[in-house]
């Protein structure tokens, strides 16, 4: 249906010039409606009576002008004009092609709105593979990082372990001092070395520190008797047990108990 047409004023008036002003009028409705019903208006009086509207007695005589006229004609139960086709095809033609354009822009559209997204899912699923792959690379060395070193007691003091561990892991820190350890101790004079040996590994059982295996224990054990050997140089102290006041022993019993405390609460 053509809602709207083109009309060249100037052919109009001299197409029509022969017209009445009440023909005209007739006319100008006429096509209208060959318009309106896509050059298929029937030829049906009663019809265009009802459409104009107008008297059938006018309008019966009005058409016979128009016919006589050469402006319109009737073929195969339908009104024709010559222009009226004519243009109702080139609207119904430009219709088509403006409804192609529209389907192709839509489904370029479509096309590349899938496209856009298929991609986007793409990125997102690549992504979330990364993070996942670097989560579990990431999770994987923290456990290598948490898991124990293995028992290194009796090994060589000559041997390395490139594990770090807790002092328990190595040694007993409520047990005999071991024989290298003692030996260290006594070849600098210290004063018991069992007690200070006790209260060593009771401060680094309460630190939770890492050492590198038994060689990095063996190591700081002799860096505190070597400590402890000045200080009882200082104190004129060389001689078997150490000289404390009372004050001095509560101190030490104190905080051995202490000690002892956090091993057993860390075991639980």
């Amino acid at each position: 249906m053509a809602d709207m047409y083109m009309r060249n004023i100037r052919d109009w008036r001299e197409g029509t010039i022969m017209l009445t002003f009440e023909e005209k009028g007739y006319y100008d409705e006429l096509l209208n409606l060959i318009y309106l019903h896509d050059d298929l208006l029937p030829d049906n009086d009663a019809l265009i009576c009802r459409s104009m509207p107008v008297h059938p007695v006018s309008h019966r005589r009005l058409k016979k002008r128009l016919i006589d006229a050469g402006l319109i004609e009737i073929k195969n139960g339908f009104y024709h004009n010559k222009r009226a086709s004519l243009e109702v095809n080139k609207i119904n033609d430009l219709s088509i092609k403006n409804r192609v354009r529209a389907e192709s822009r839509w489904s370029k559209s479509l096309k590349k709105k899938e496209t856009c997204d298929a991609a986007a899912m793409l990125k997102v699923k690549v992504k979330v593979n990364s993070e996942s792959e670097s989560l579990n690379s990431k999770t994987e060395e923290s456990e290598n990082a948490e898991k124990p070193g293995p028992d290194n007691r009796g090994e060589k003091r000559g041997n390395k372990d490139p594990k770090k561990c807790t002092i328990d892991q190595v040694l007993d820190p409520e047990g005999d001092i071991p024989e290298d350890y003692l030996a260290y101790a006594r070849q600098w004079g210290i004063a018991n070395p069992q007690r200070r040996f006790l209260d060593w590994a009771g401060w680094w059982l309460g630190e939770n520190g890492r050492k590198a295996g038994a060689r990095g224990w063996l190591q700081t054990w002799k860096s505190r008797v070597r400590k402890d050997a000045d200080r009882q140089l200082a104190t004129g102290g060389n001689q078997q047990g150490p000289k404390r006041d009372s004050g001095s022993a509560t101190t030490d019993g104190a905080r051995l108990a202490l000690d002892r405390r956090r091993n057993r609460s860390r075991k639980i």
